[in-house]
């Protein structure tokens, strides 16, 4: 039972991490999520429902426009199996113990930071419209008393501006050091959603598990580098560029979610 109940679910995630595609390609350049229909990026020919197929798709296609032959990004059936198997494992955890209103609140919550995460990382930006919606949902979730890390309303509440003004004060003191800003204001609305689903206790592992995250990509990319035999960037020049923080927060929110008793 359990097994059909989790396929069913990650085919919903499949969809919905379709839709979510929709929003990273048109919601950066301010573009309508529902009109026009869905077409190419590169030809703009309309596609047909069966070239909208989540996964399968563009297997069929074999990664390419059914058109124009355009190669289609890998952003596409990713985002669609990340979509999935994030619902799967949320609904694992939620809807068994909490119900179905905490695993709606949750999917919605990981779903978002899954999205916003893939806009940050190509446009280097978080649009206010994903970072608030999380911070007001966090909030009626406490409010409704169904928030399974016990938060009250007030803690949700003060959690959010609290996890809006630690990310402030920590760029200030960048600033201070470095004469240049280290975070975005998307940062700082997006760890006022972390704050107001994940409450303020989440912050130090948060913040922990984030930066630690980001080292060991910035270790990567130089690896990277150096085994393809690029023009390898100094360290100082690597520095400057615009590293998005964001996806490191949501990955670092999604490890508390899923386990707030860490050794931290």
């Amino acid at each position: 039972m359990i097994f059909w109940e989790s396929f069913f679910i990650f085919l919903i995630g499949l969809i919905l991490g379709s839709f979510l595609n929709v929003v990273i390609y048109r919601l950066p350049q301010g573009k309508s999520l529902i009109f026009p229909a869905s077409h190419c990026p590169k030809c703009e020919t309309p596609l047909r429902w069966y070239h909208n197929i989540p996964l399968l798709s563009f297997l069929f296609l074999k990664g390419r426009c059914a058109y124009c032959k355009a190669s289609i990004s890998w952003q596409y059936p990713l985002v669609e199996f990340l979509s999935g198997l994030l619902l799967v494992l949320l609904y694992l955890k939620f809807k068994p113990h909490y119900g179905v209103i905490v695993f709606s609140f949750f999917a919605f919550f990981g779903l978002n930071l899954l999205c916003l995460s893939f806009i940050d990382l190509f446009h280097k930006e978080i649009p206010d419209s994903l970072s608030f919606s999380l911070i007001f949902s966090g909030w009626i979730l406490a409010l409704l008393s169904k928030n399974p890390l016990s938060l009250s309303f007030l803690e949700s509440l003060l959690s959010s501006f609290a996890g809006i003004g630690l990310l402030f004060f920590i760029n200030e003191l960048y600033y201070l050091l470095a004469k240049r800003d280290g975070l975005g204001m998307g940062d700082f609305k997006l760890m006022g959603g972390l704050g107001a689903y994940l409450g303020y206790k989440s912050f130090f592992n948060v913040l922990f598990f984030a930066s630690l995250i980001g080292v060991v990509c910035f270790i990567l990319m130089r690896i990277y580098q150096k085994l393809s035999r690029e023009d390898l960037e100094t360290s100082e020049d690597l520095l400057k560029k615009e590293i998005p923080f964001g996806p490191f927060l949501s990955i670092a929110g999604l490890i508390y979610l899923f386990y707030p008793q860490s050794l931290l």
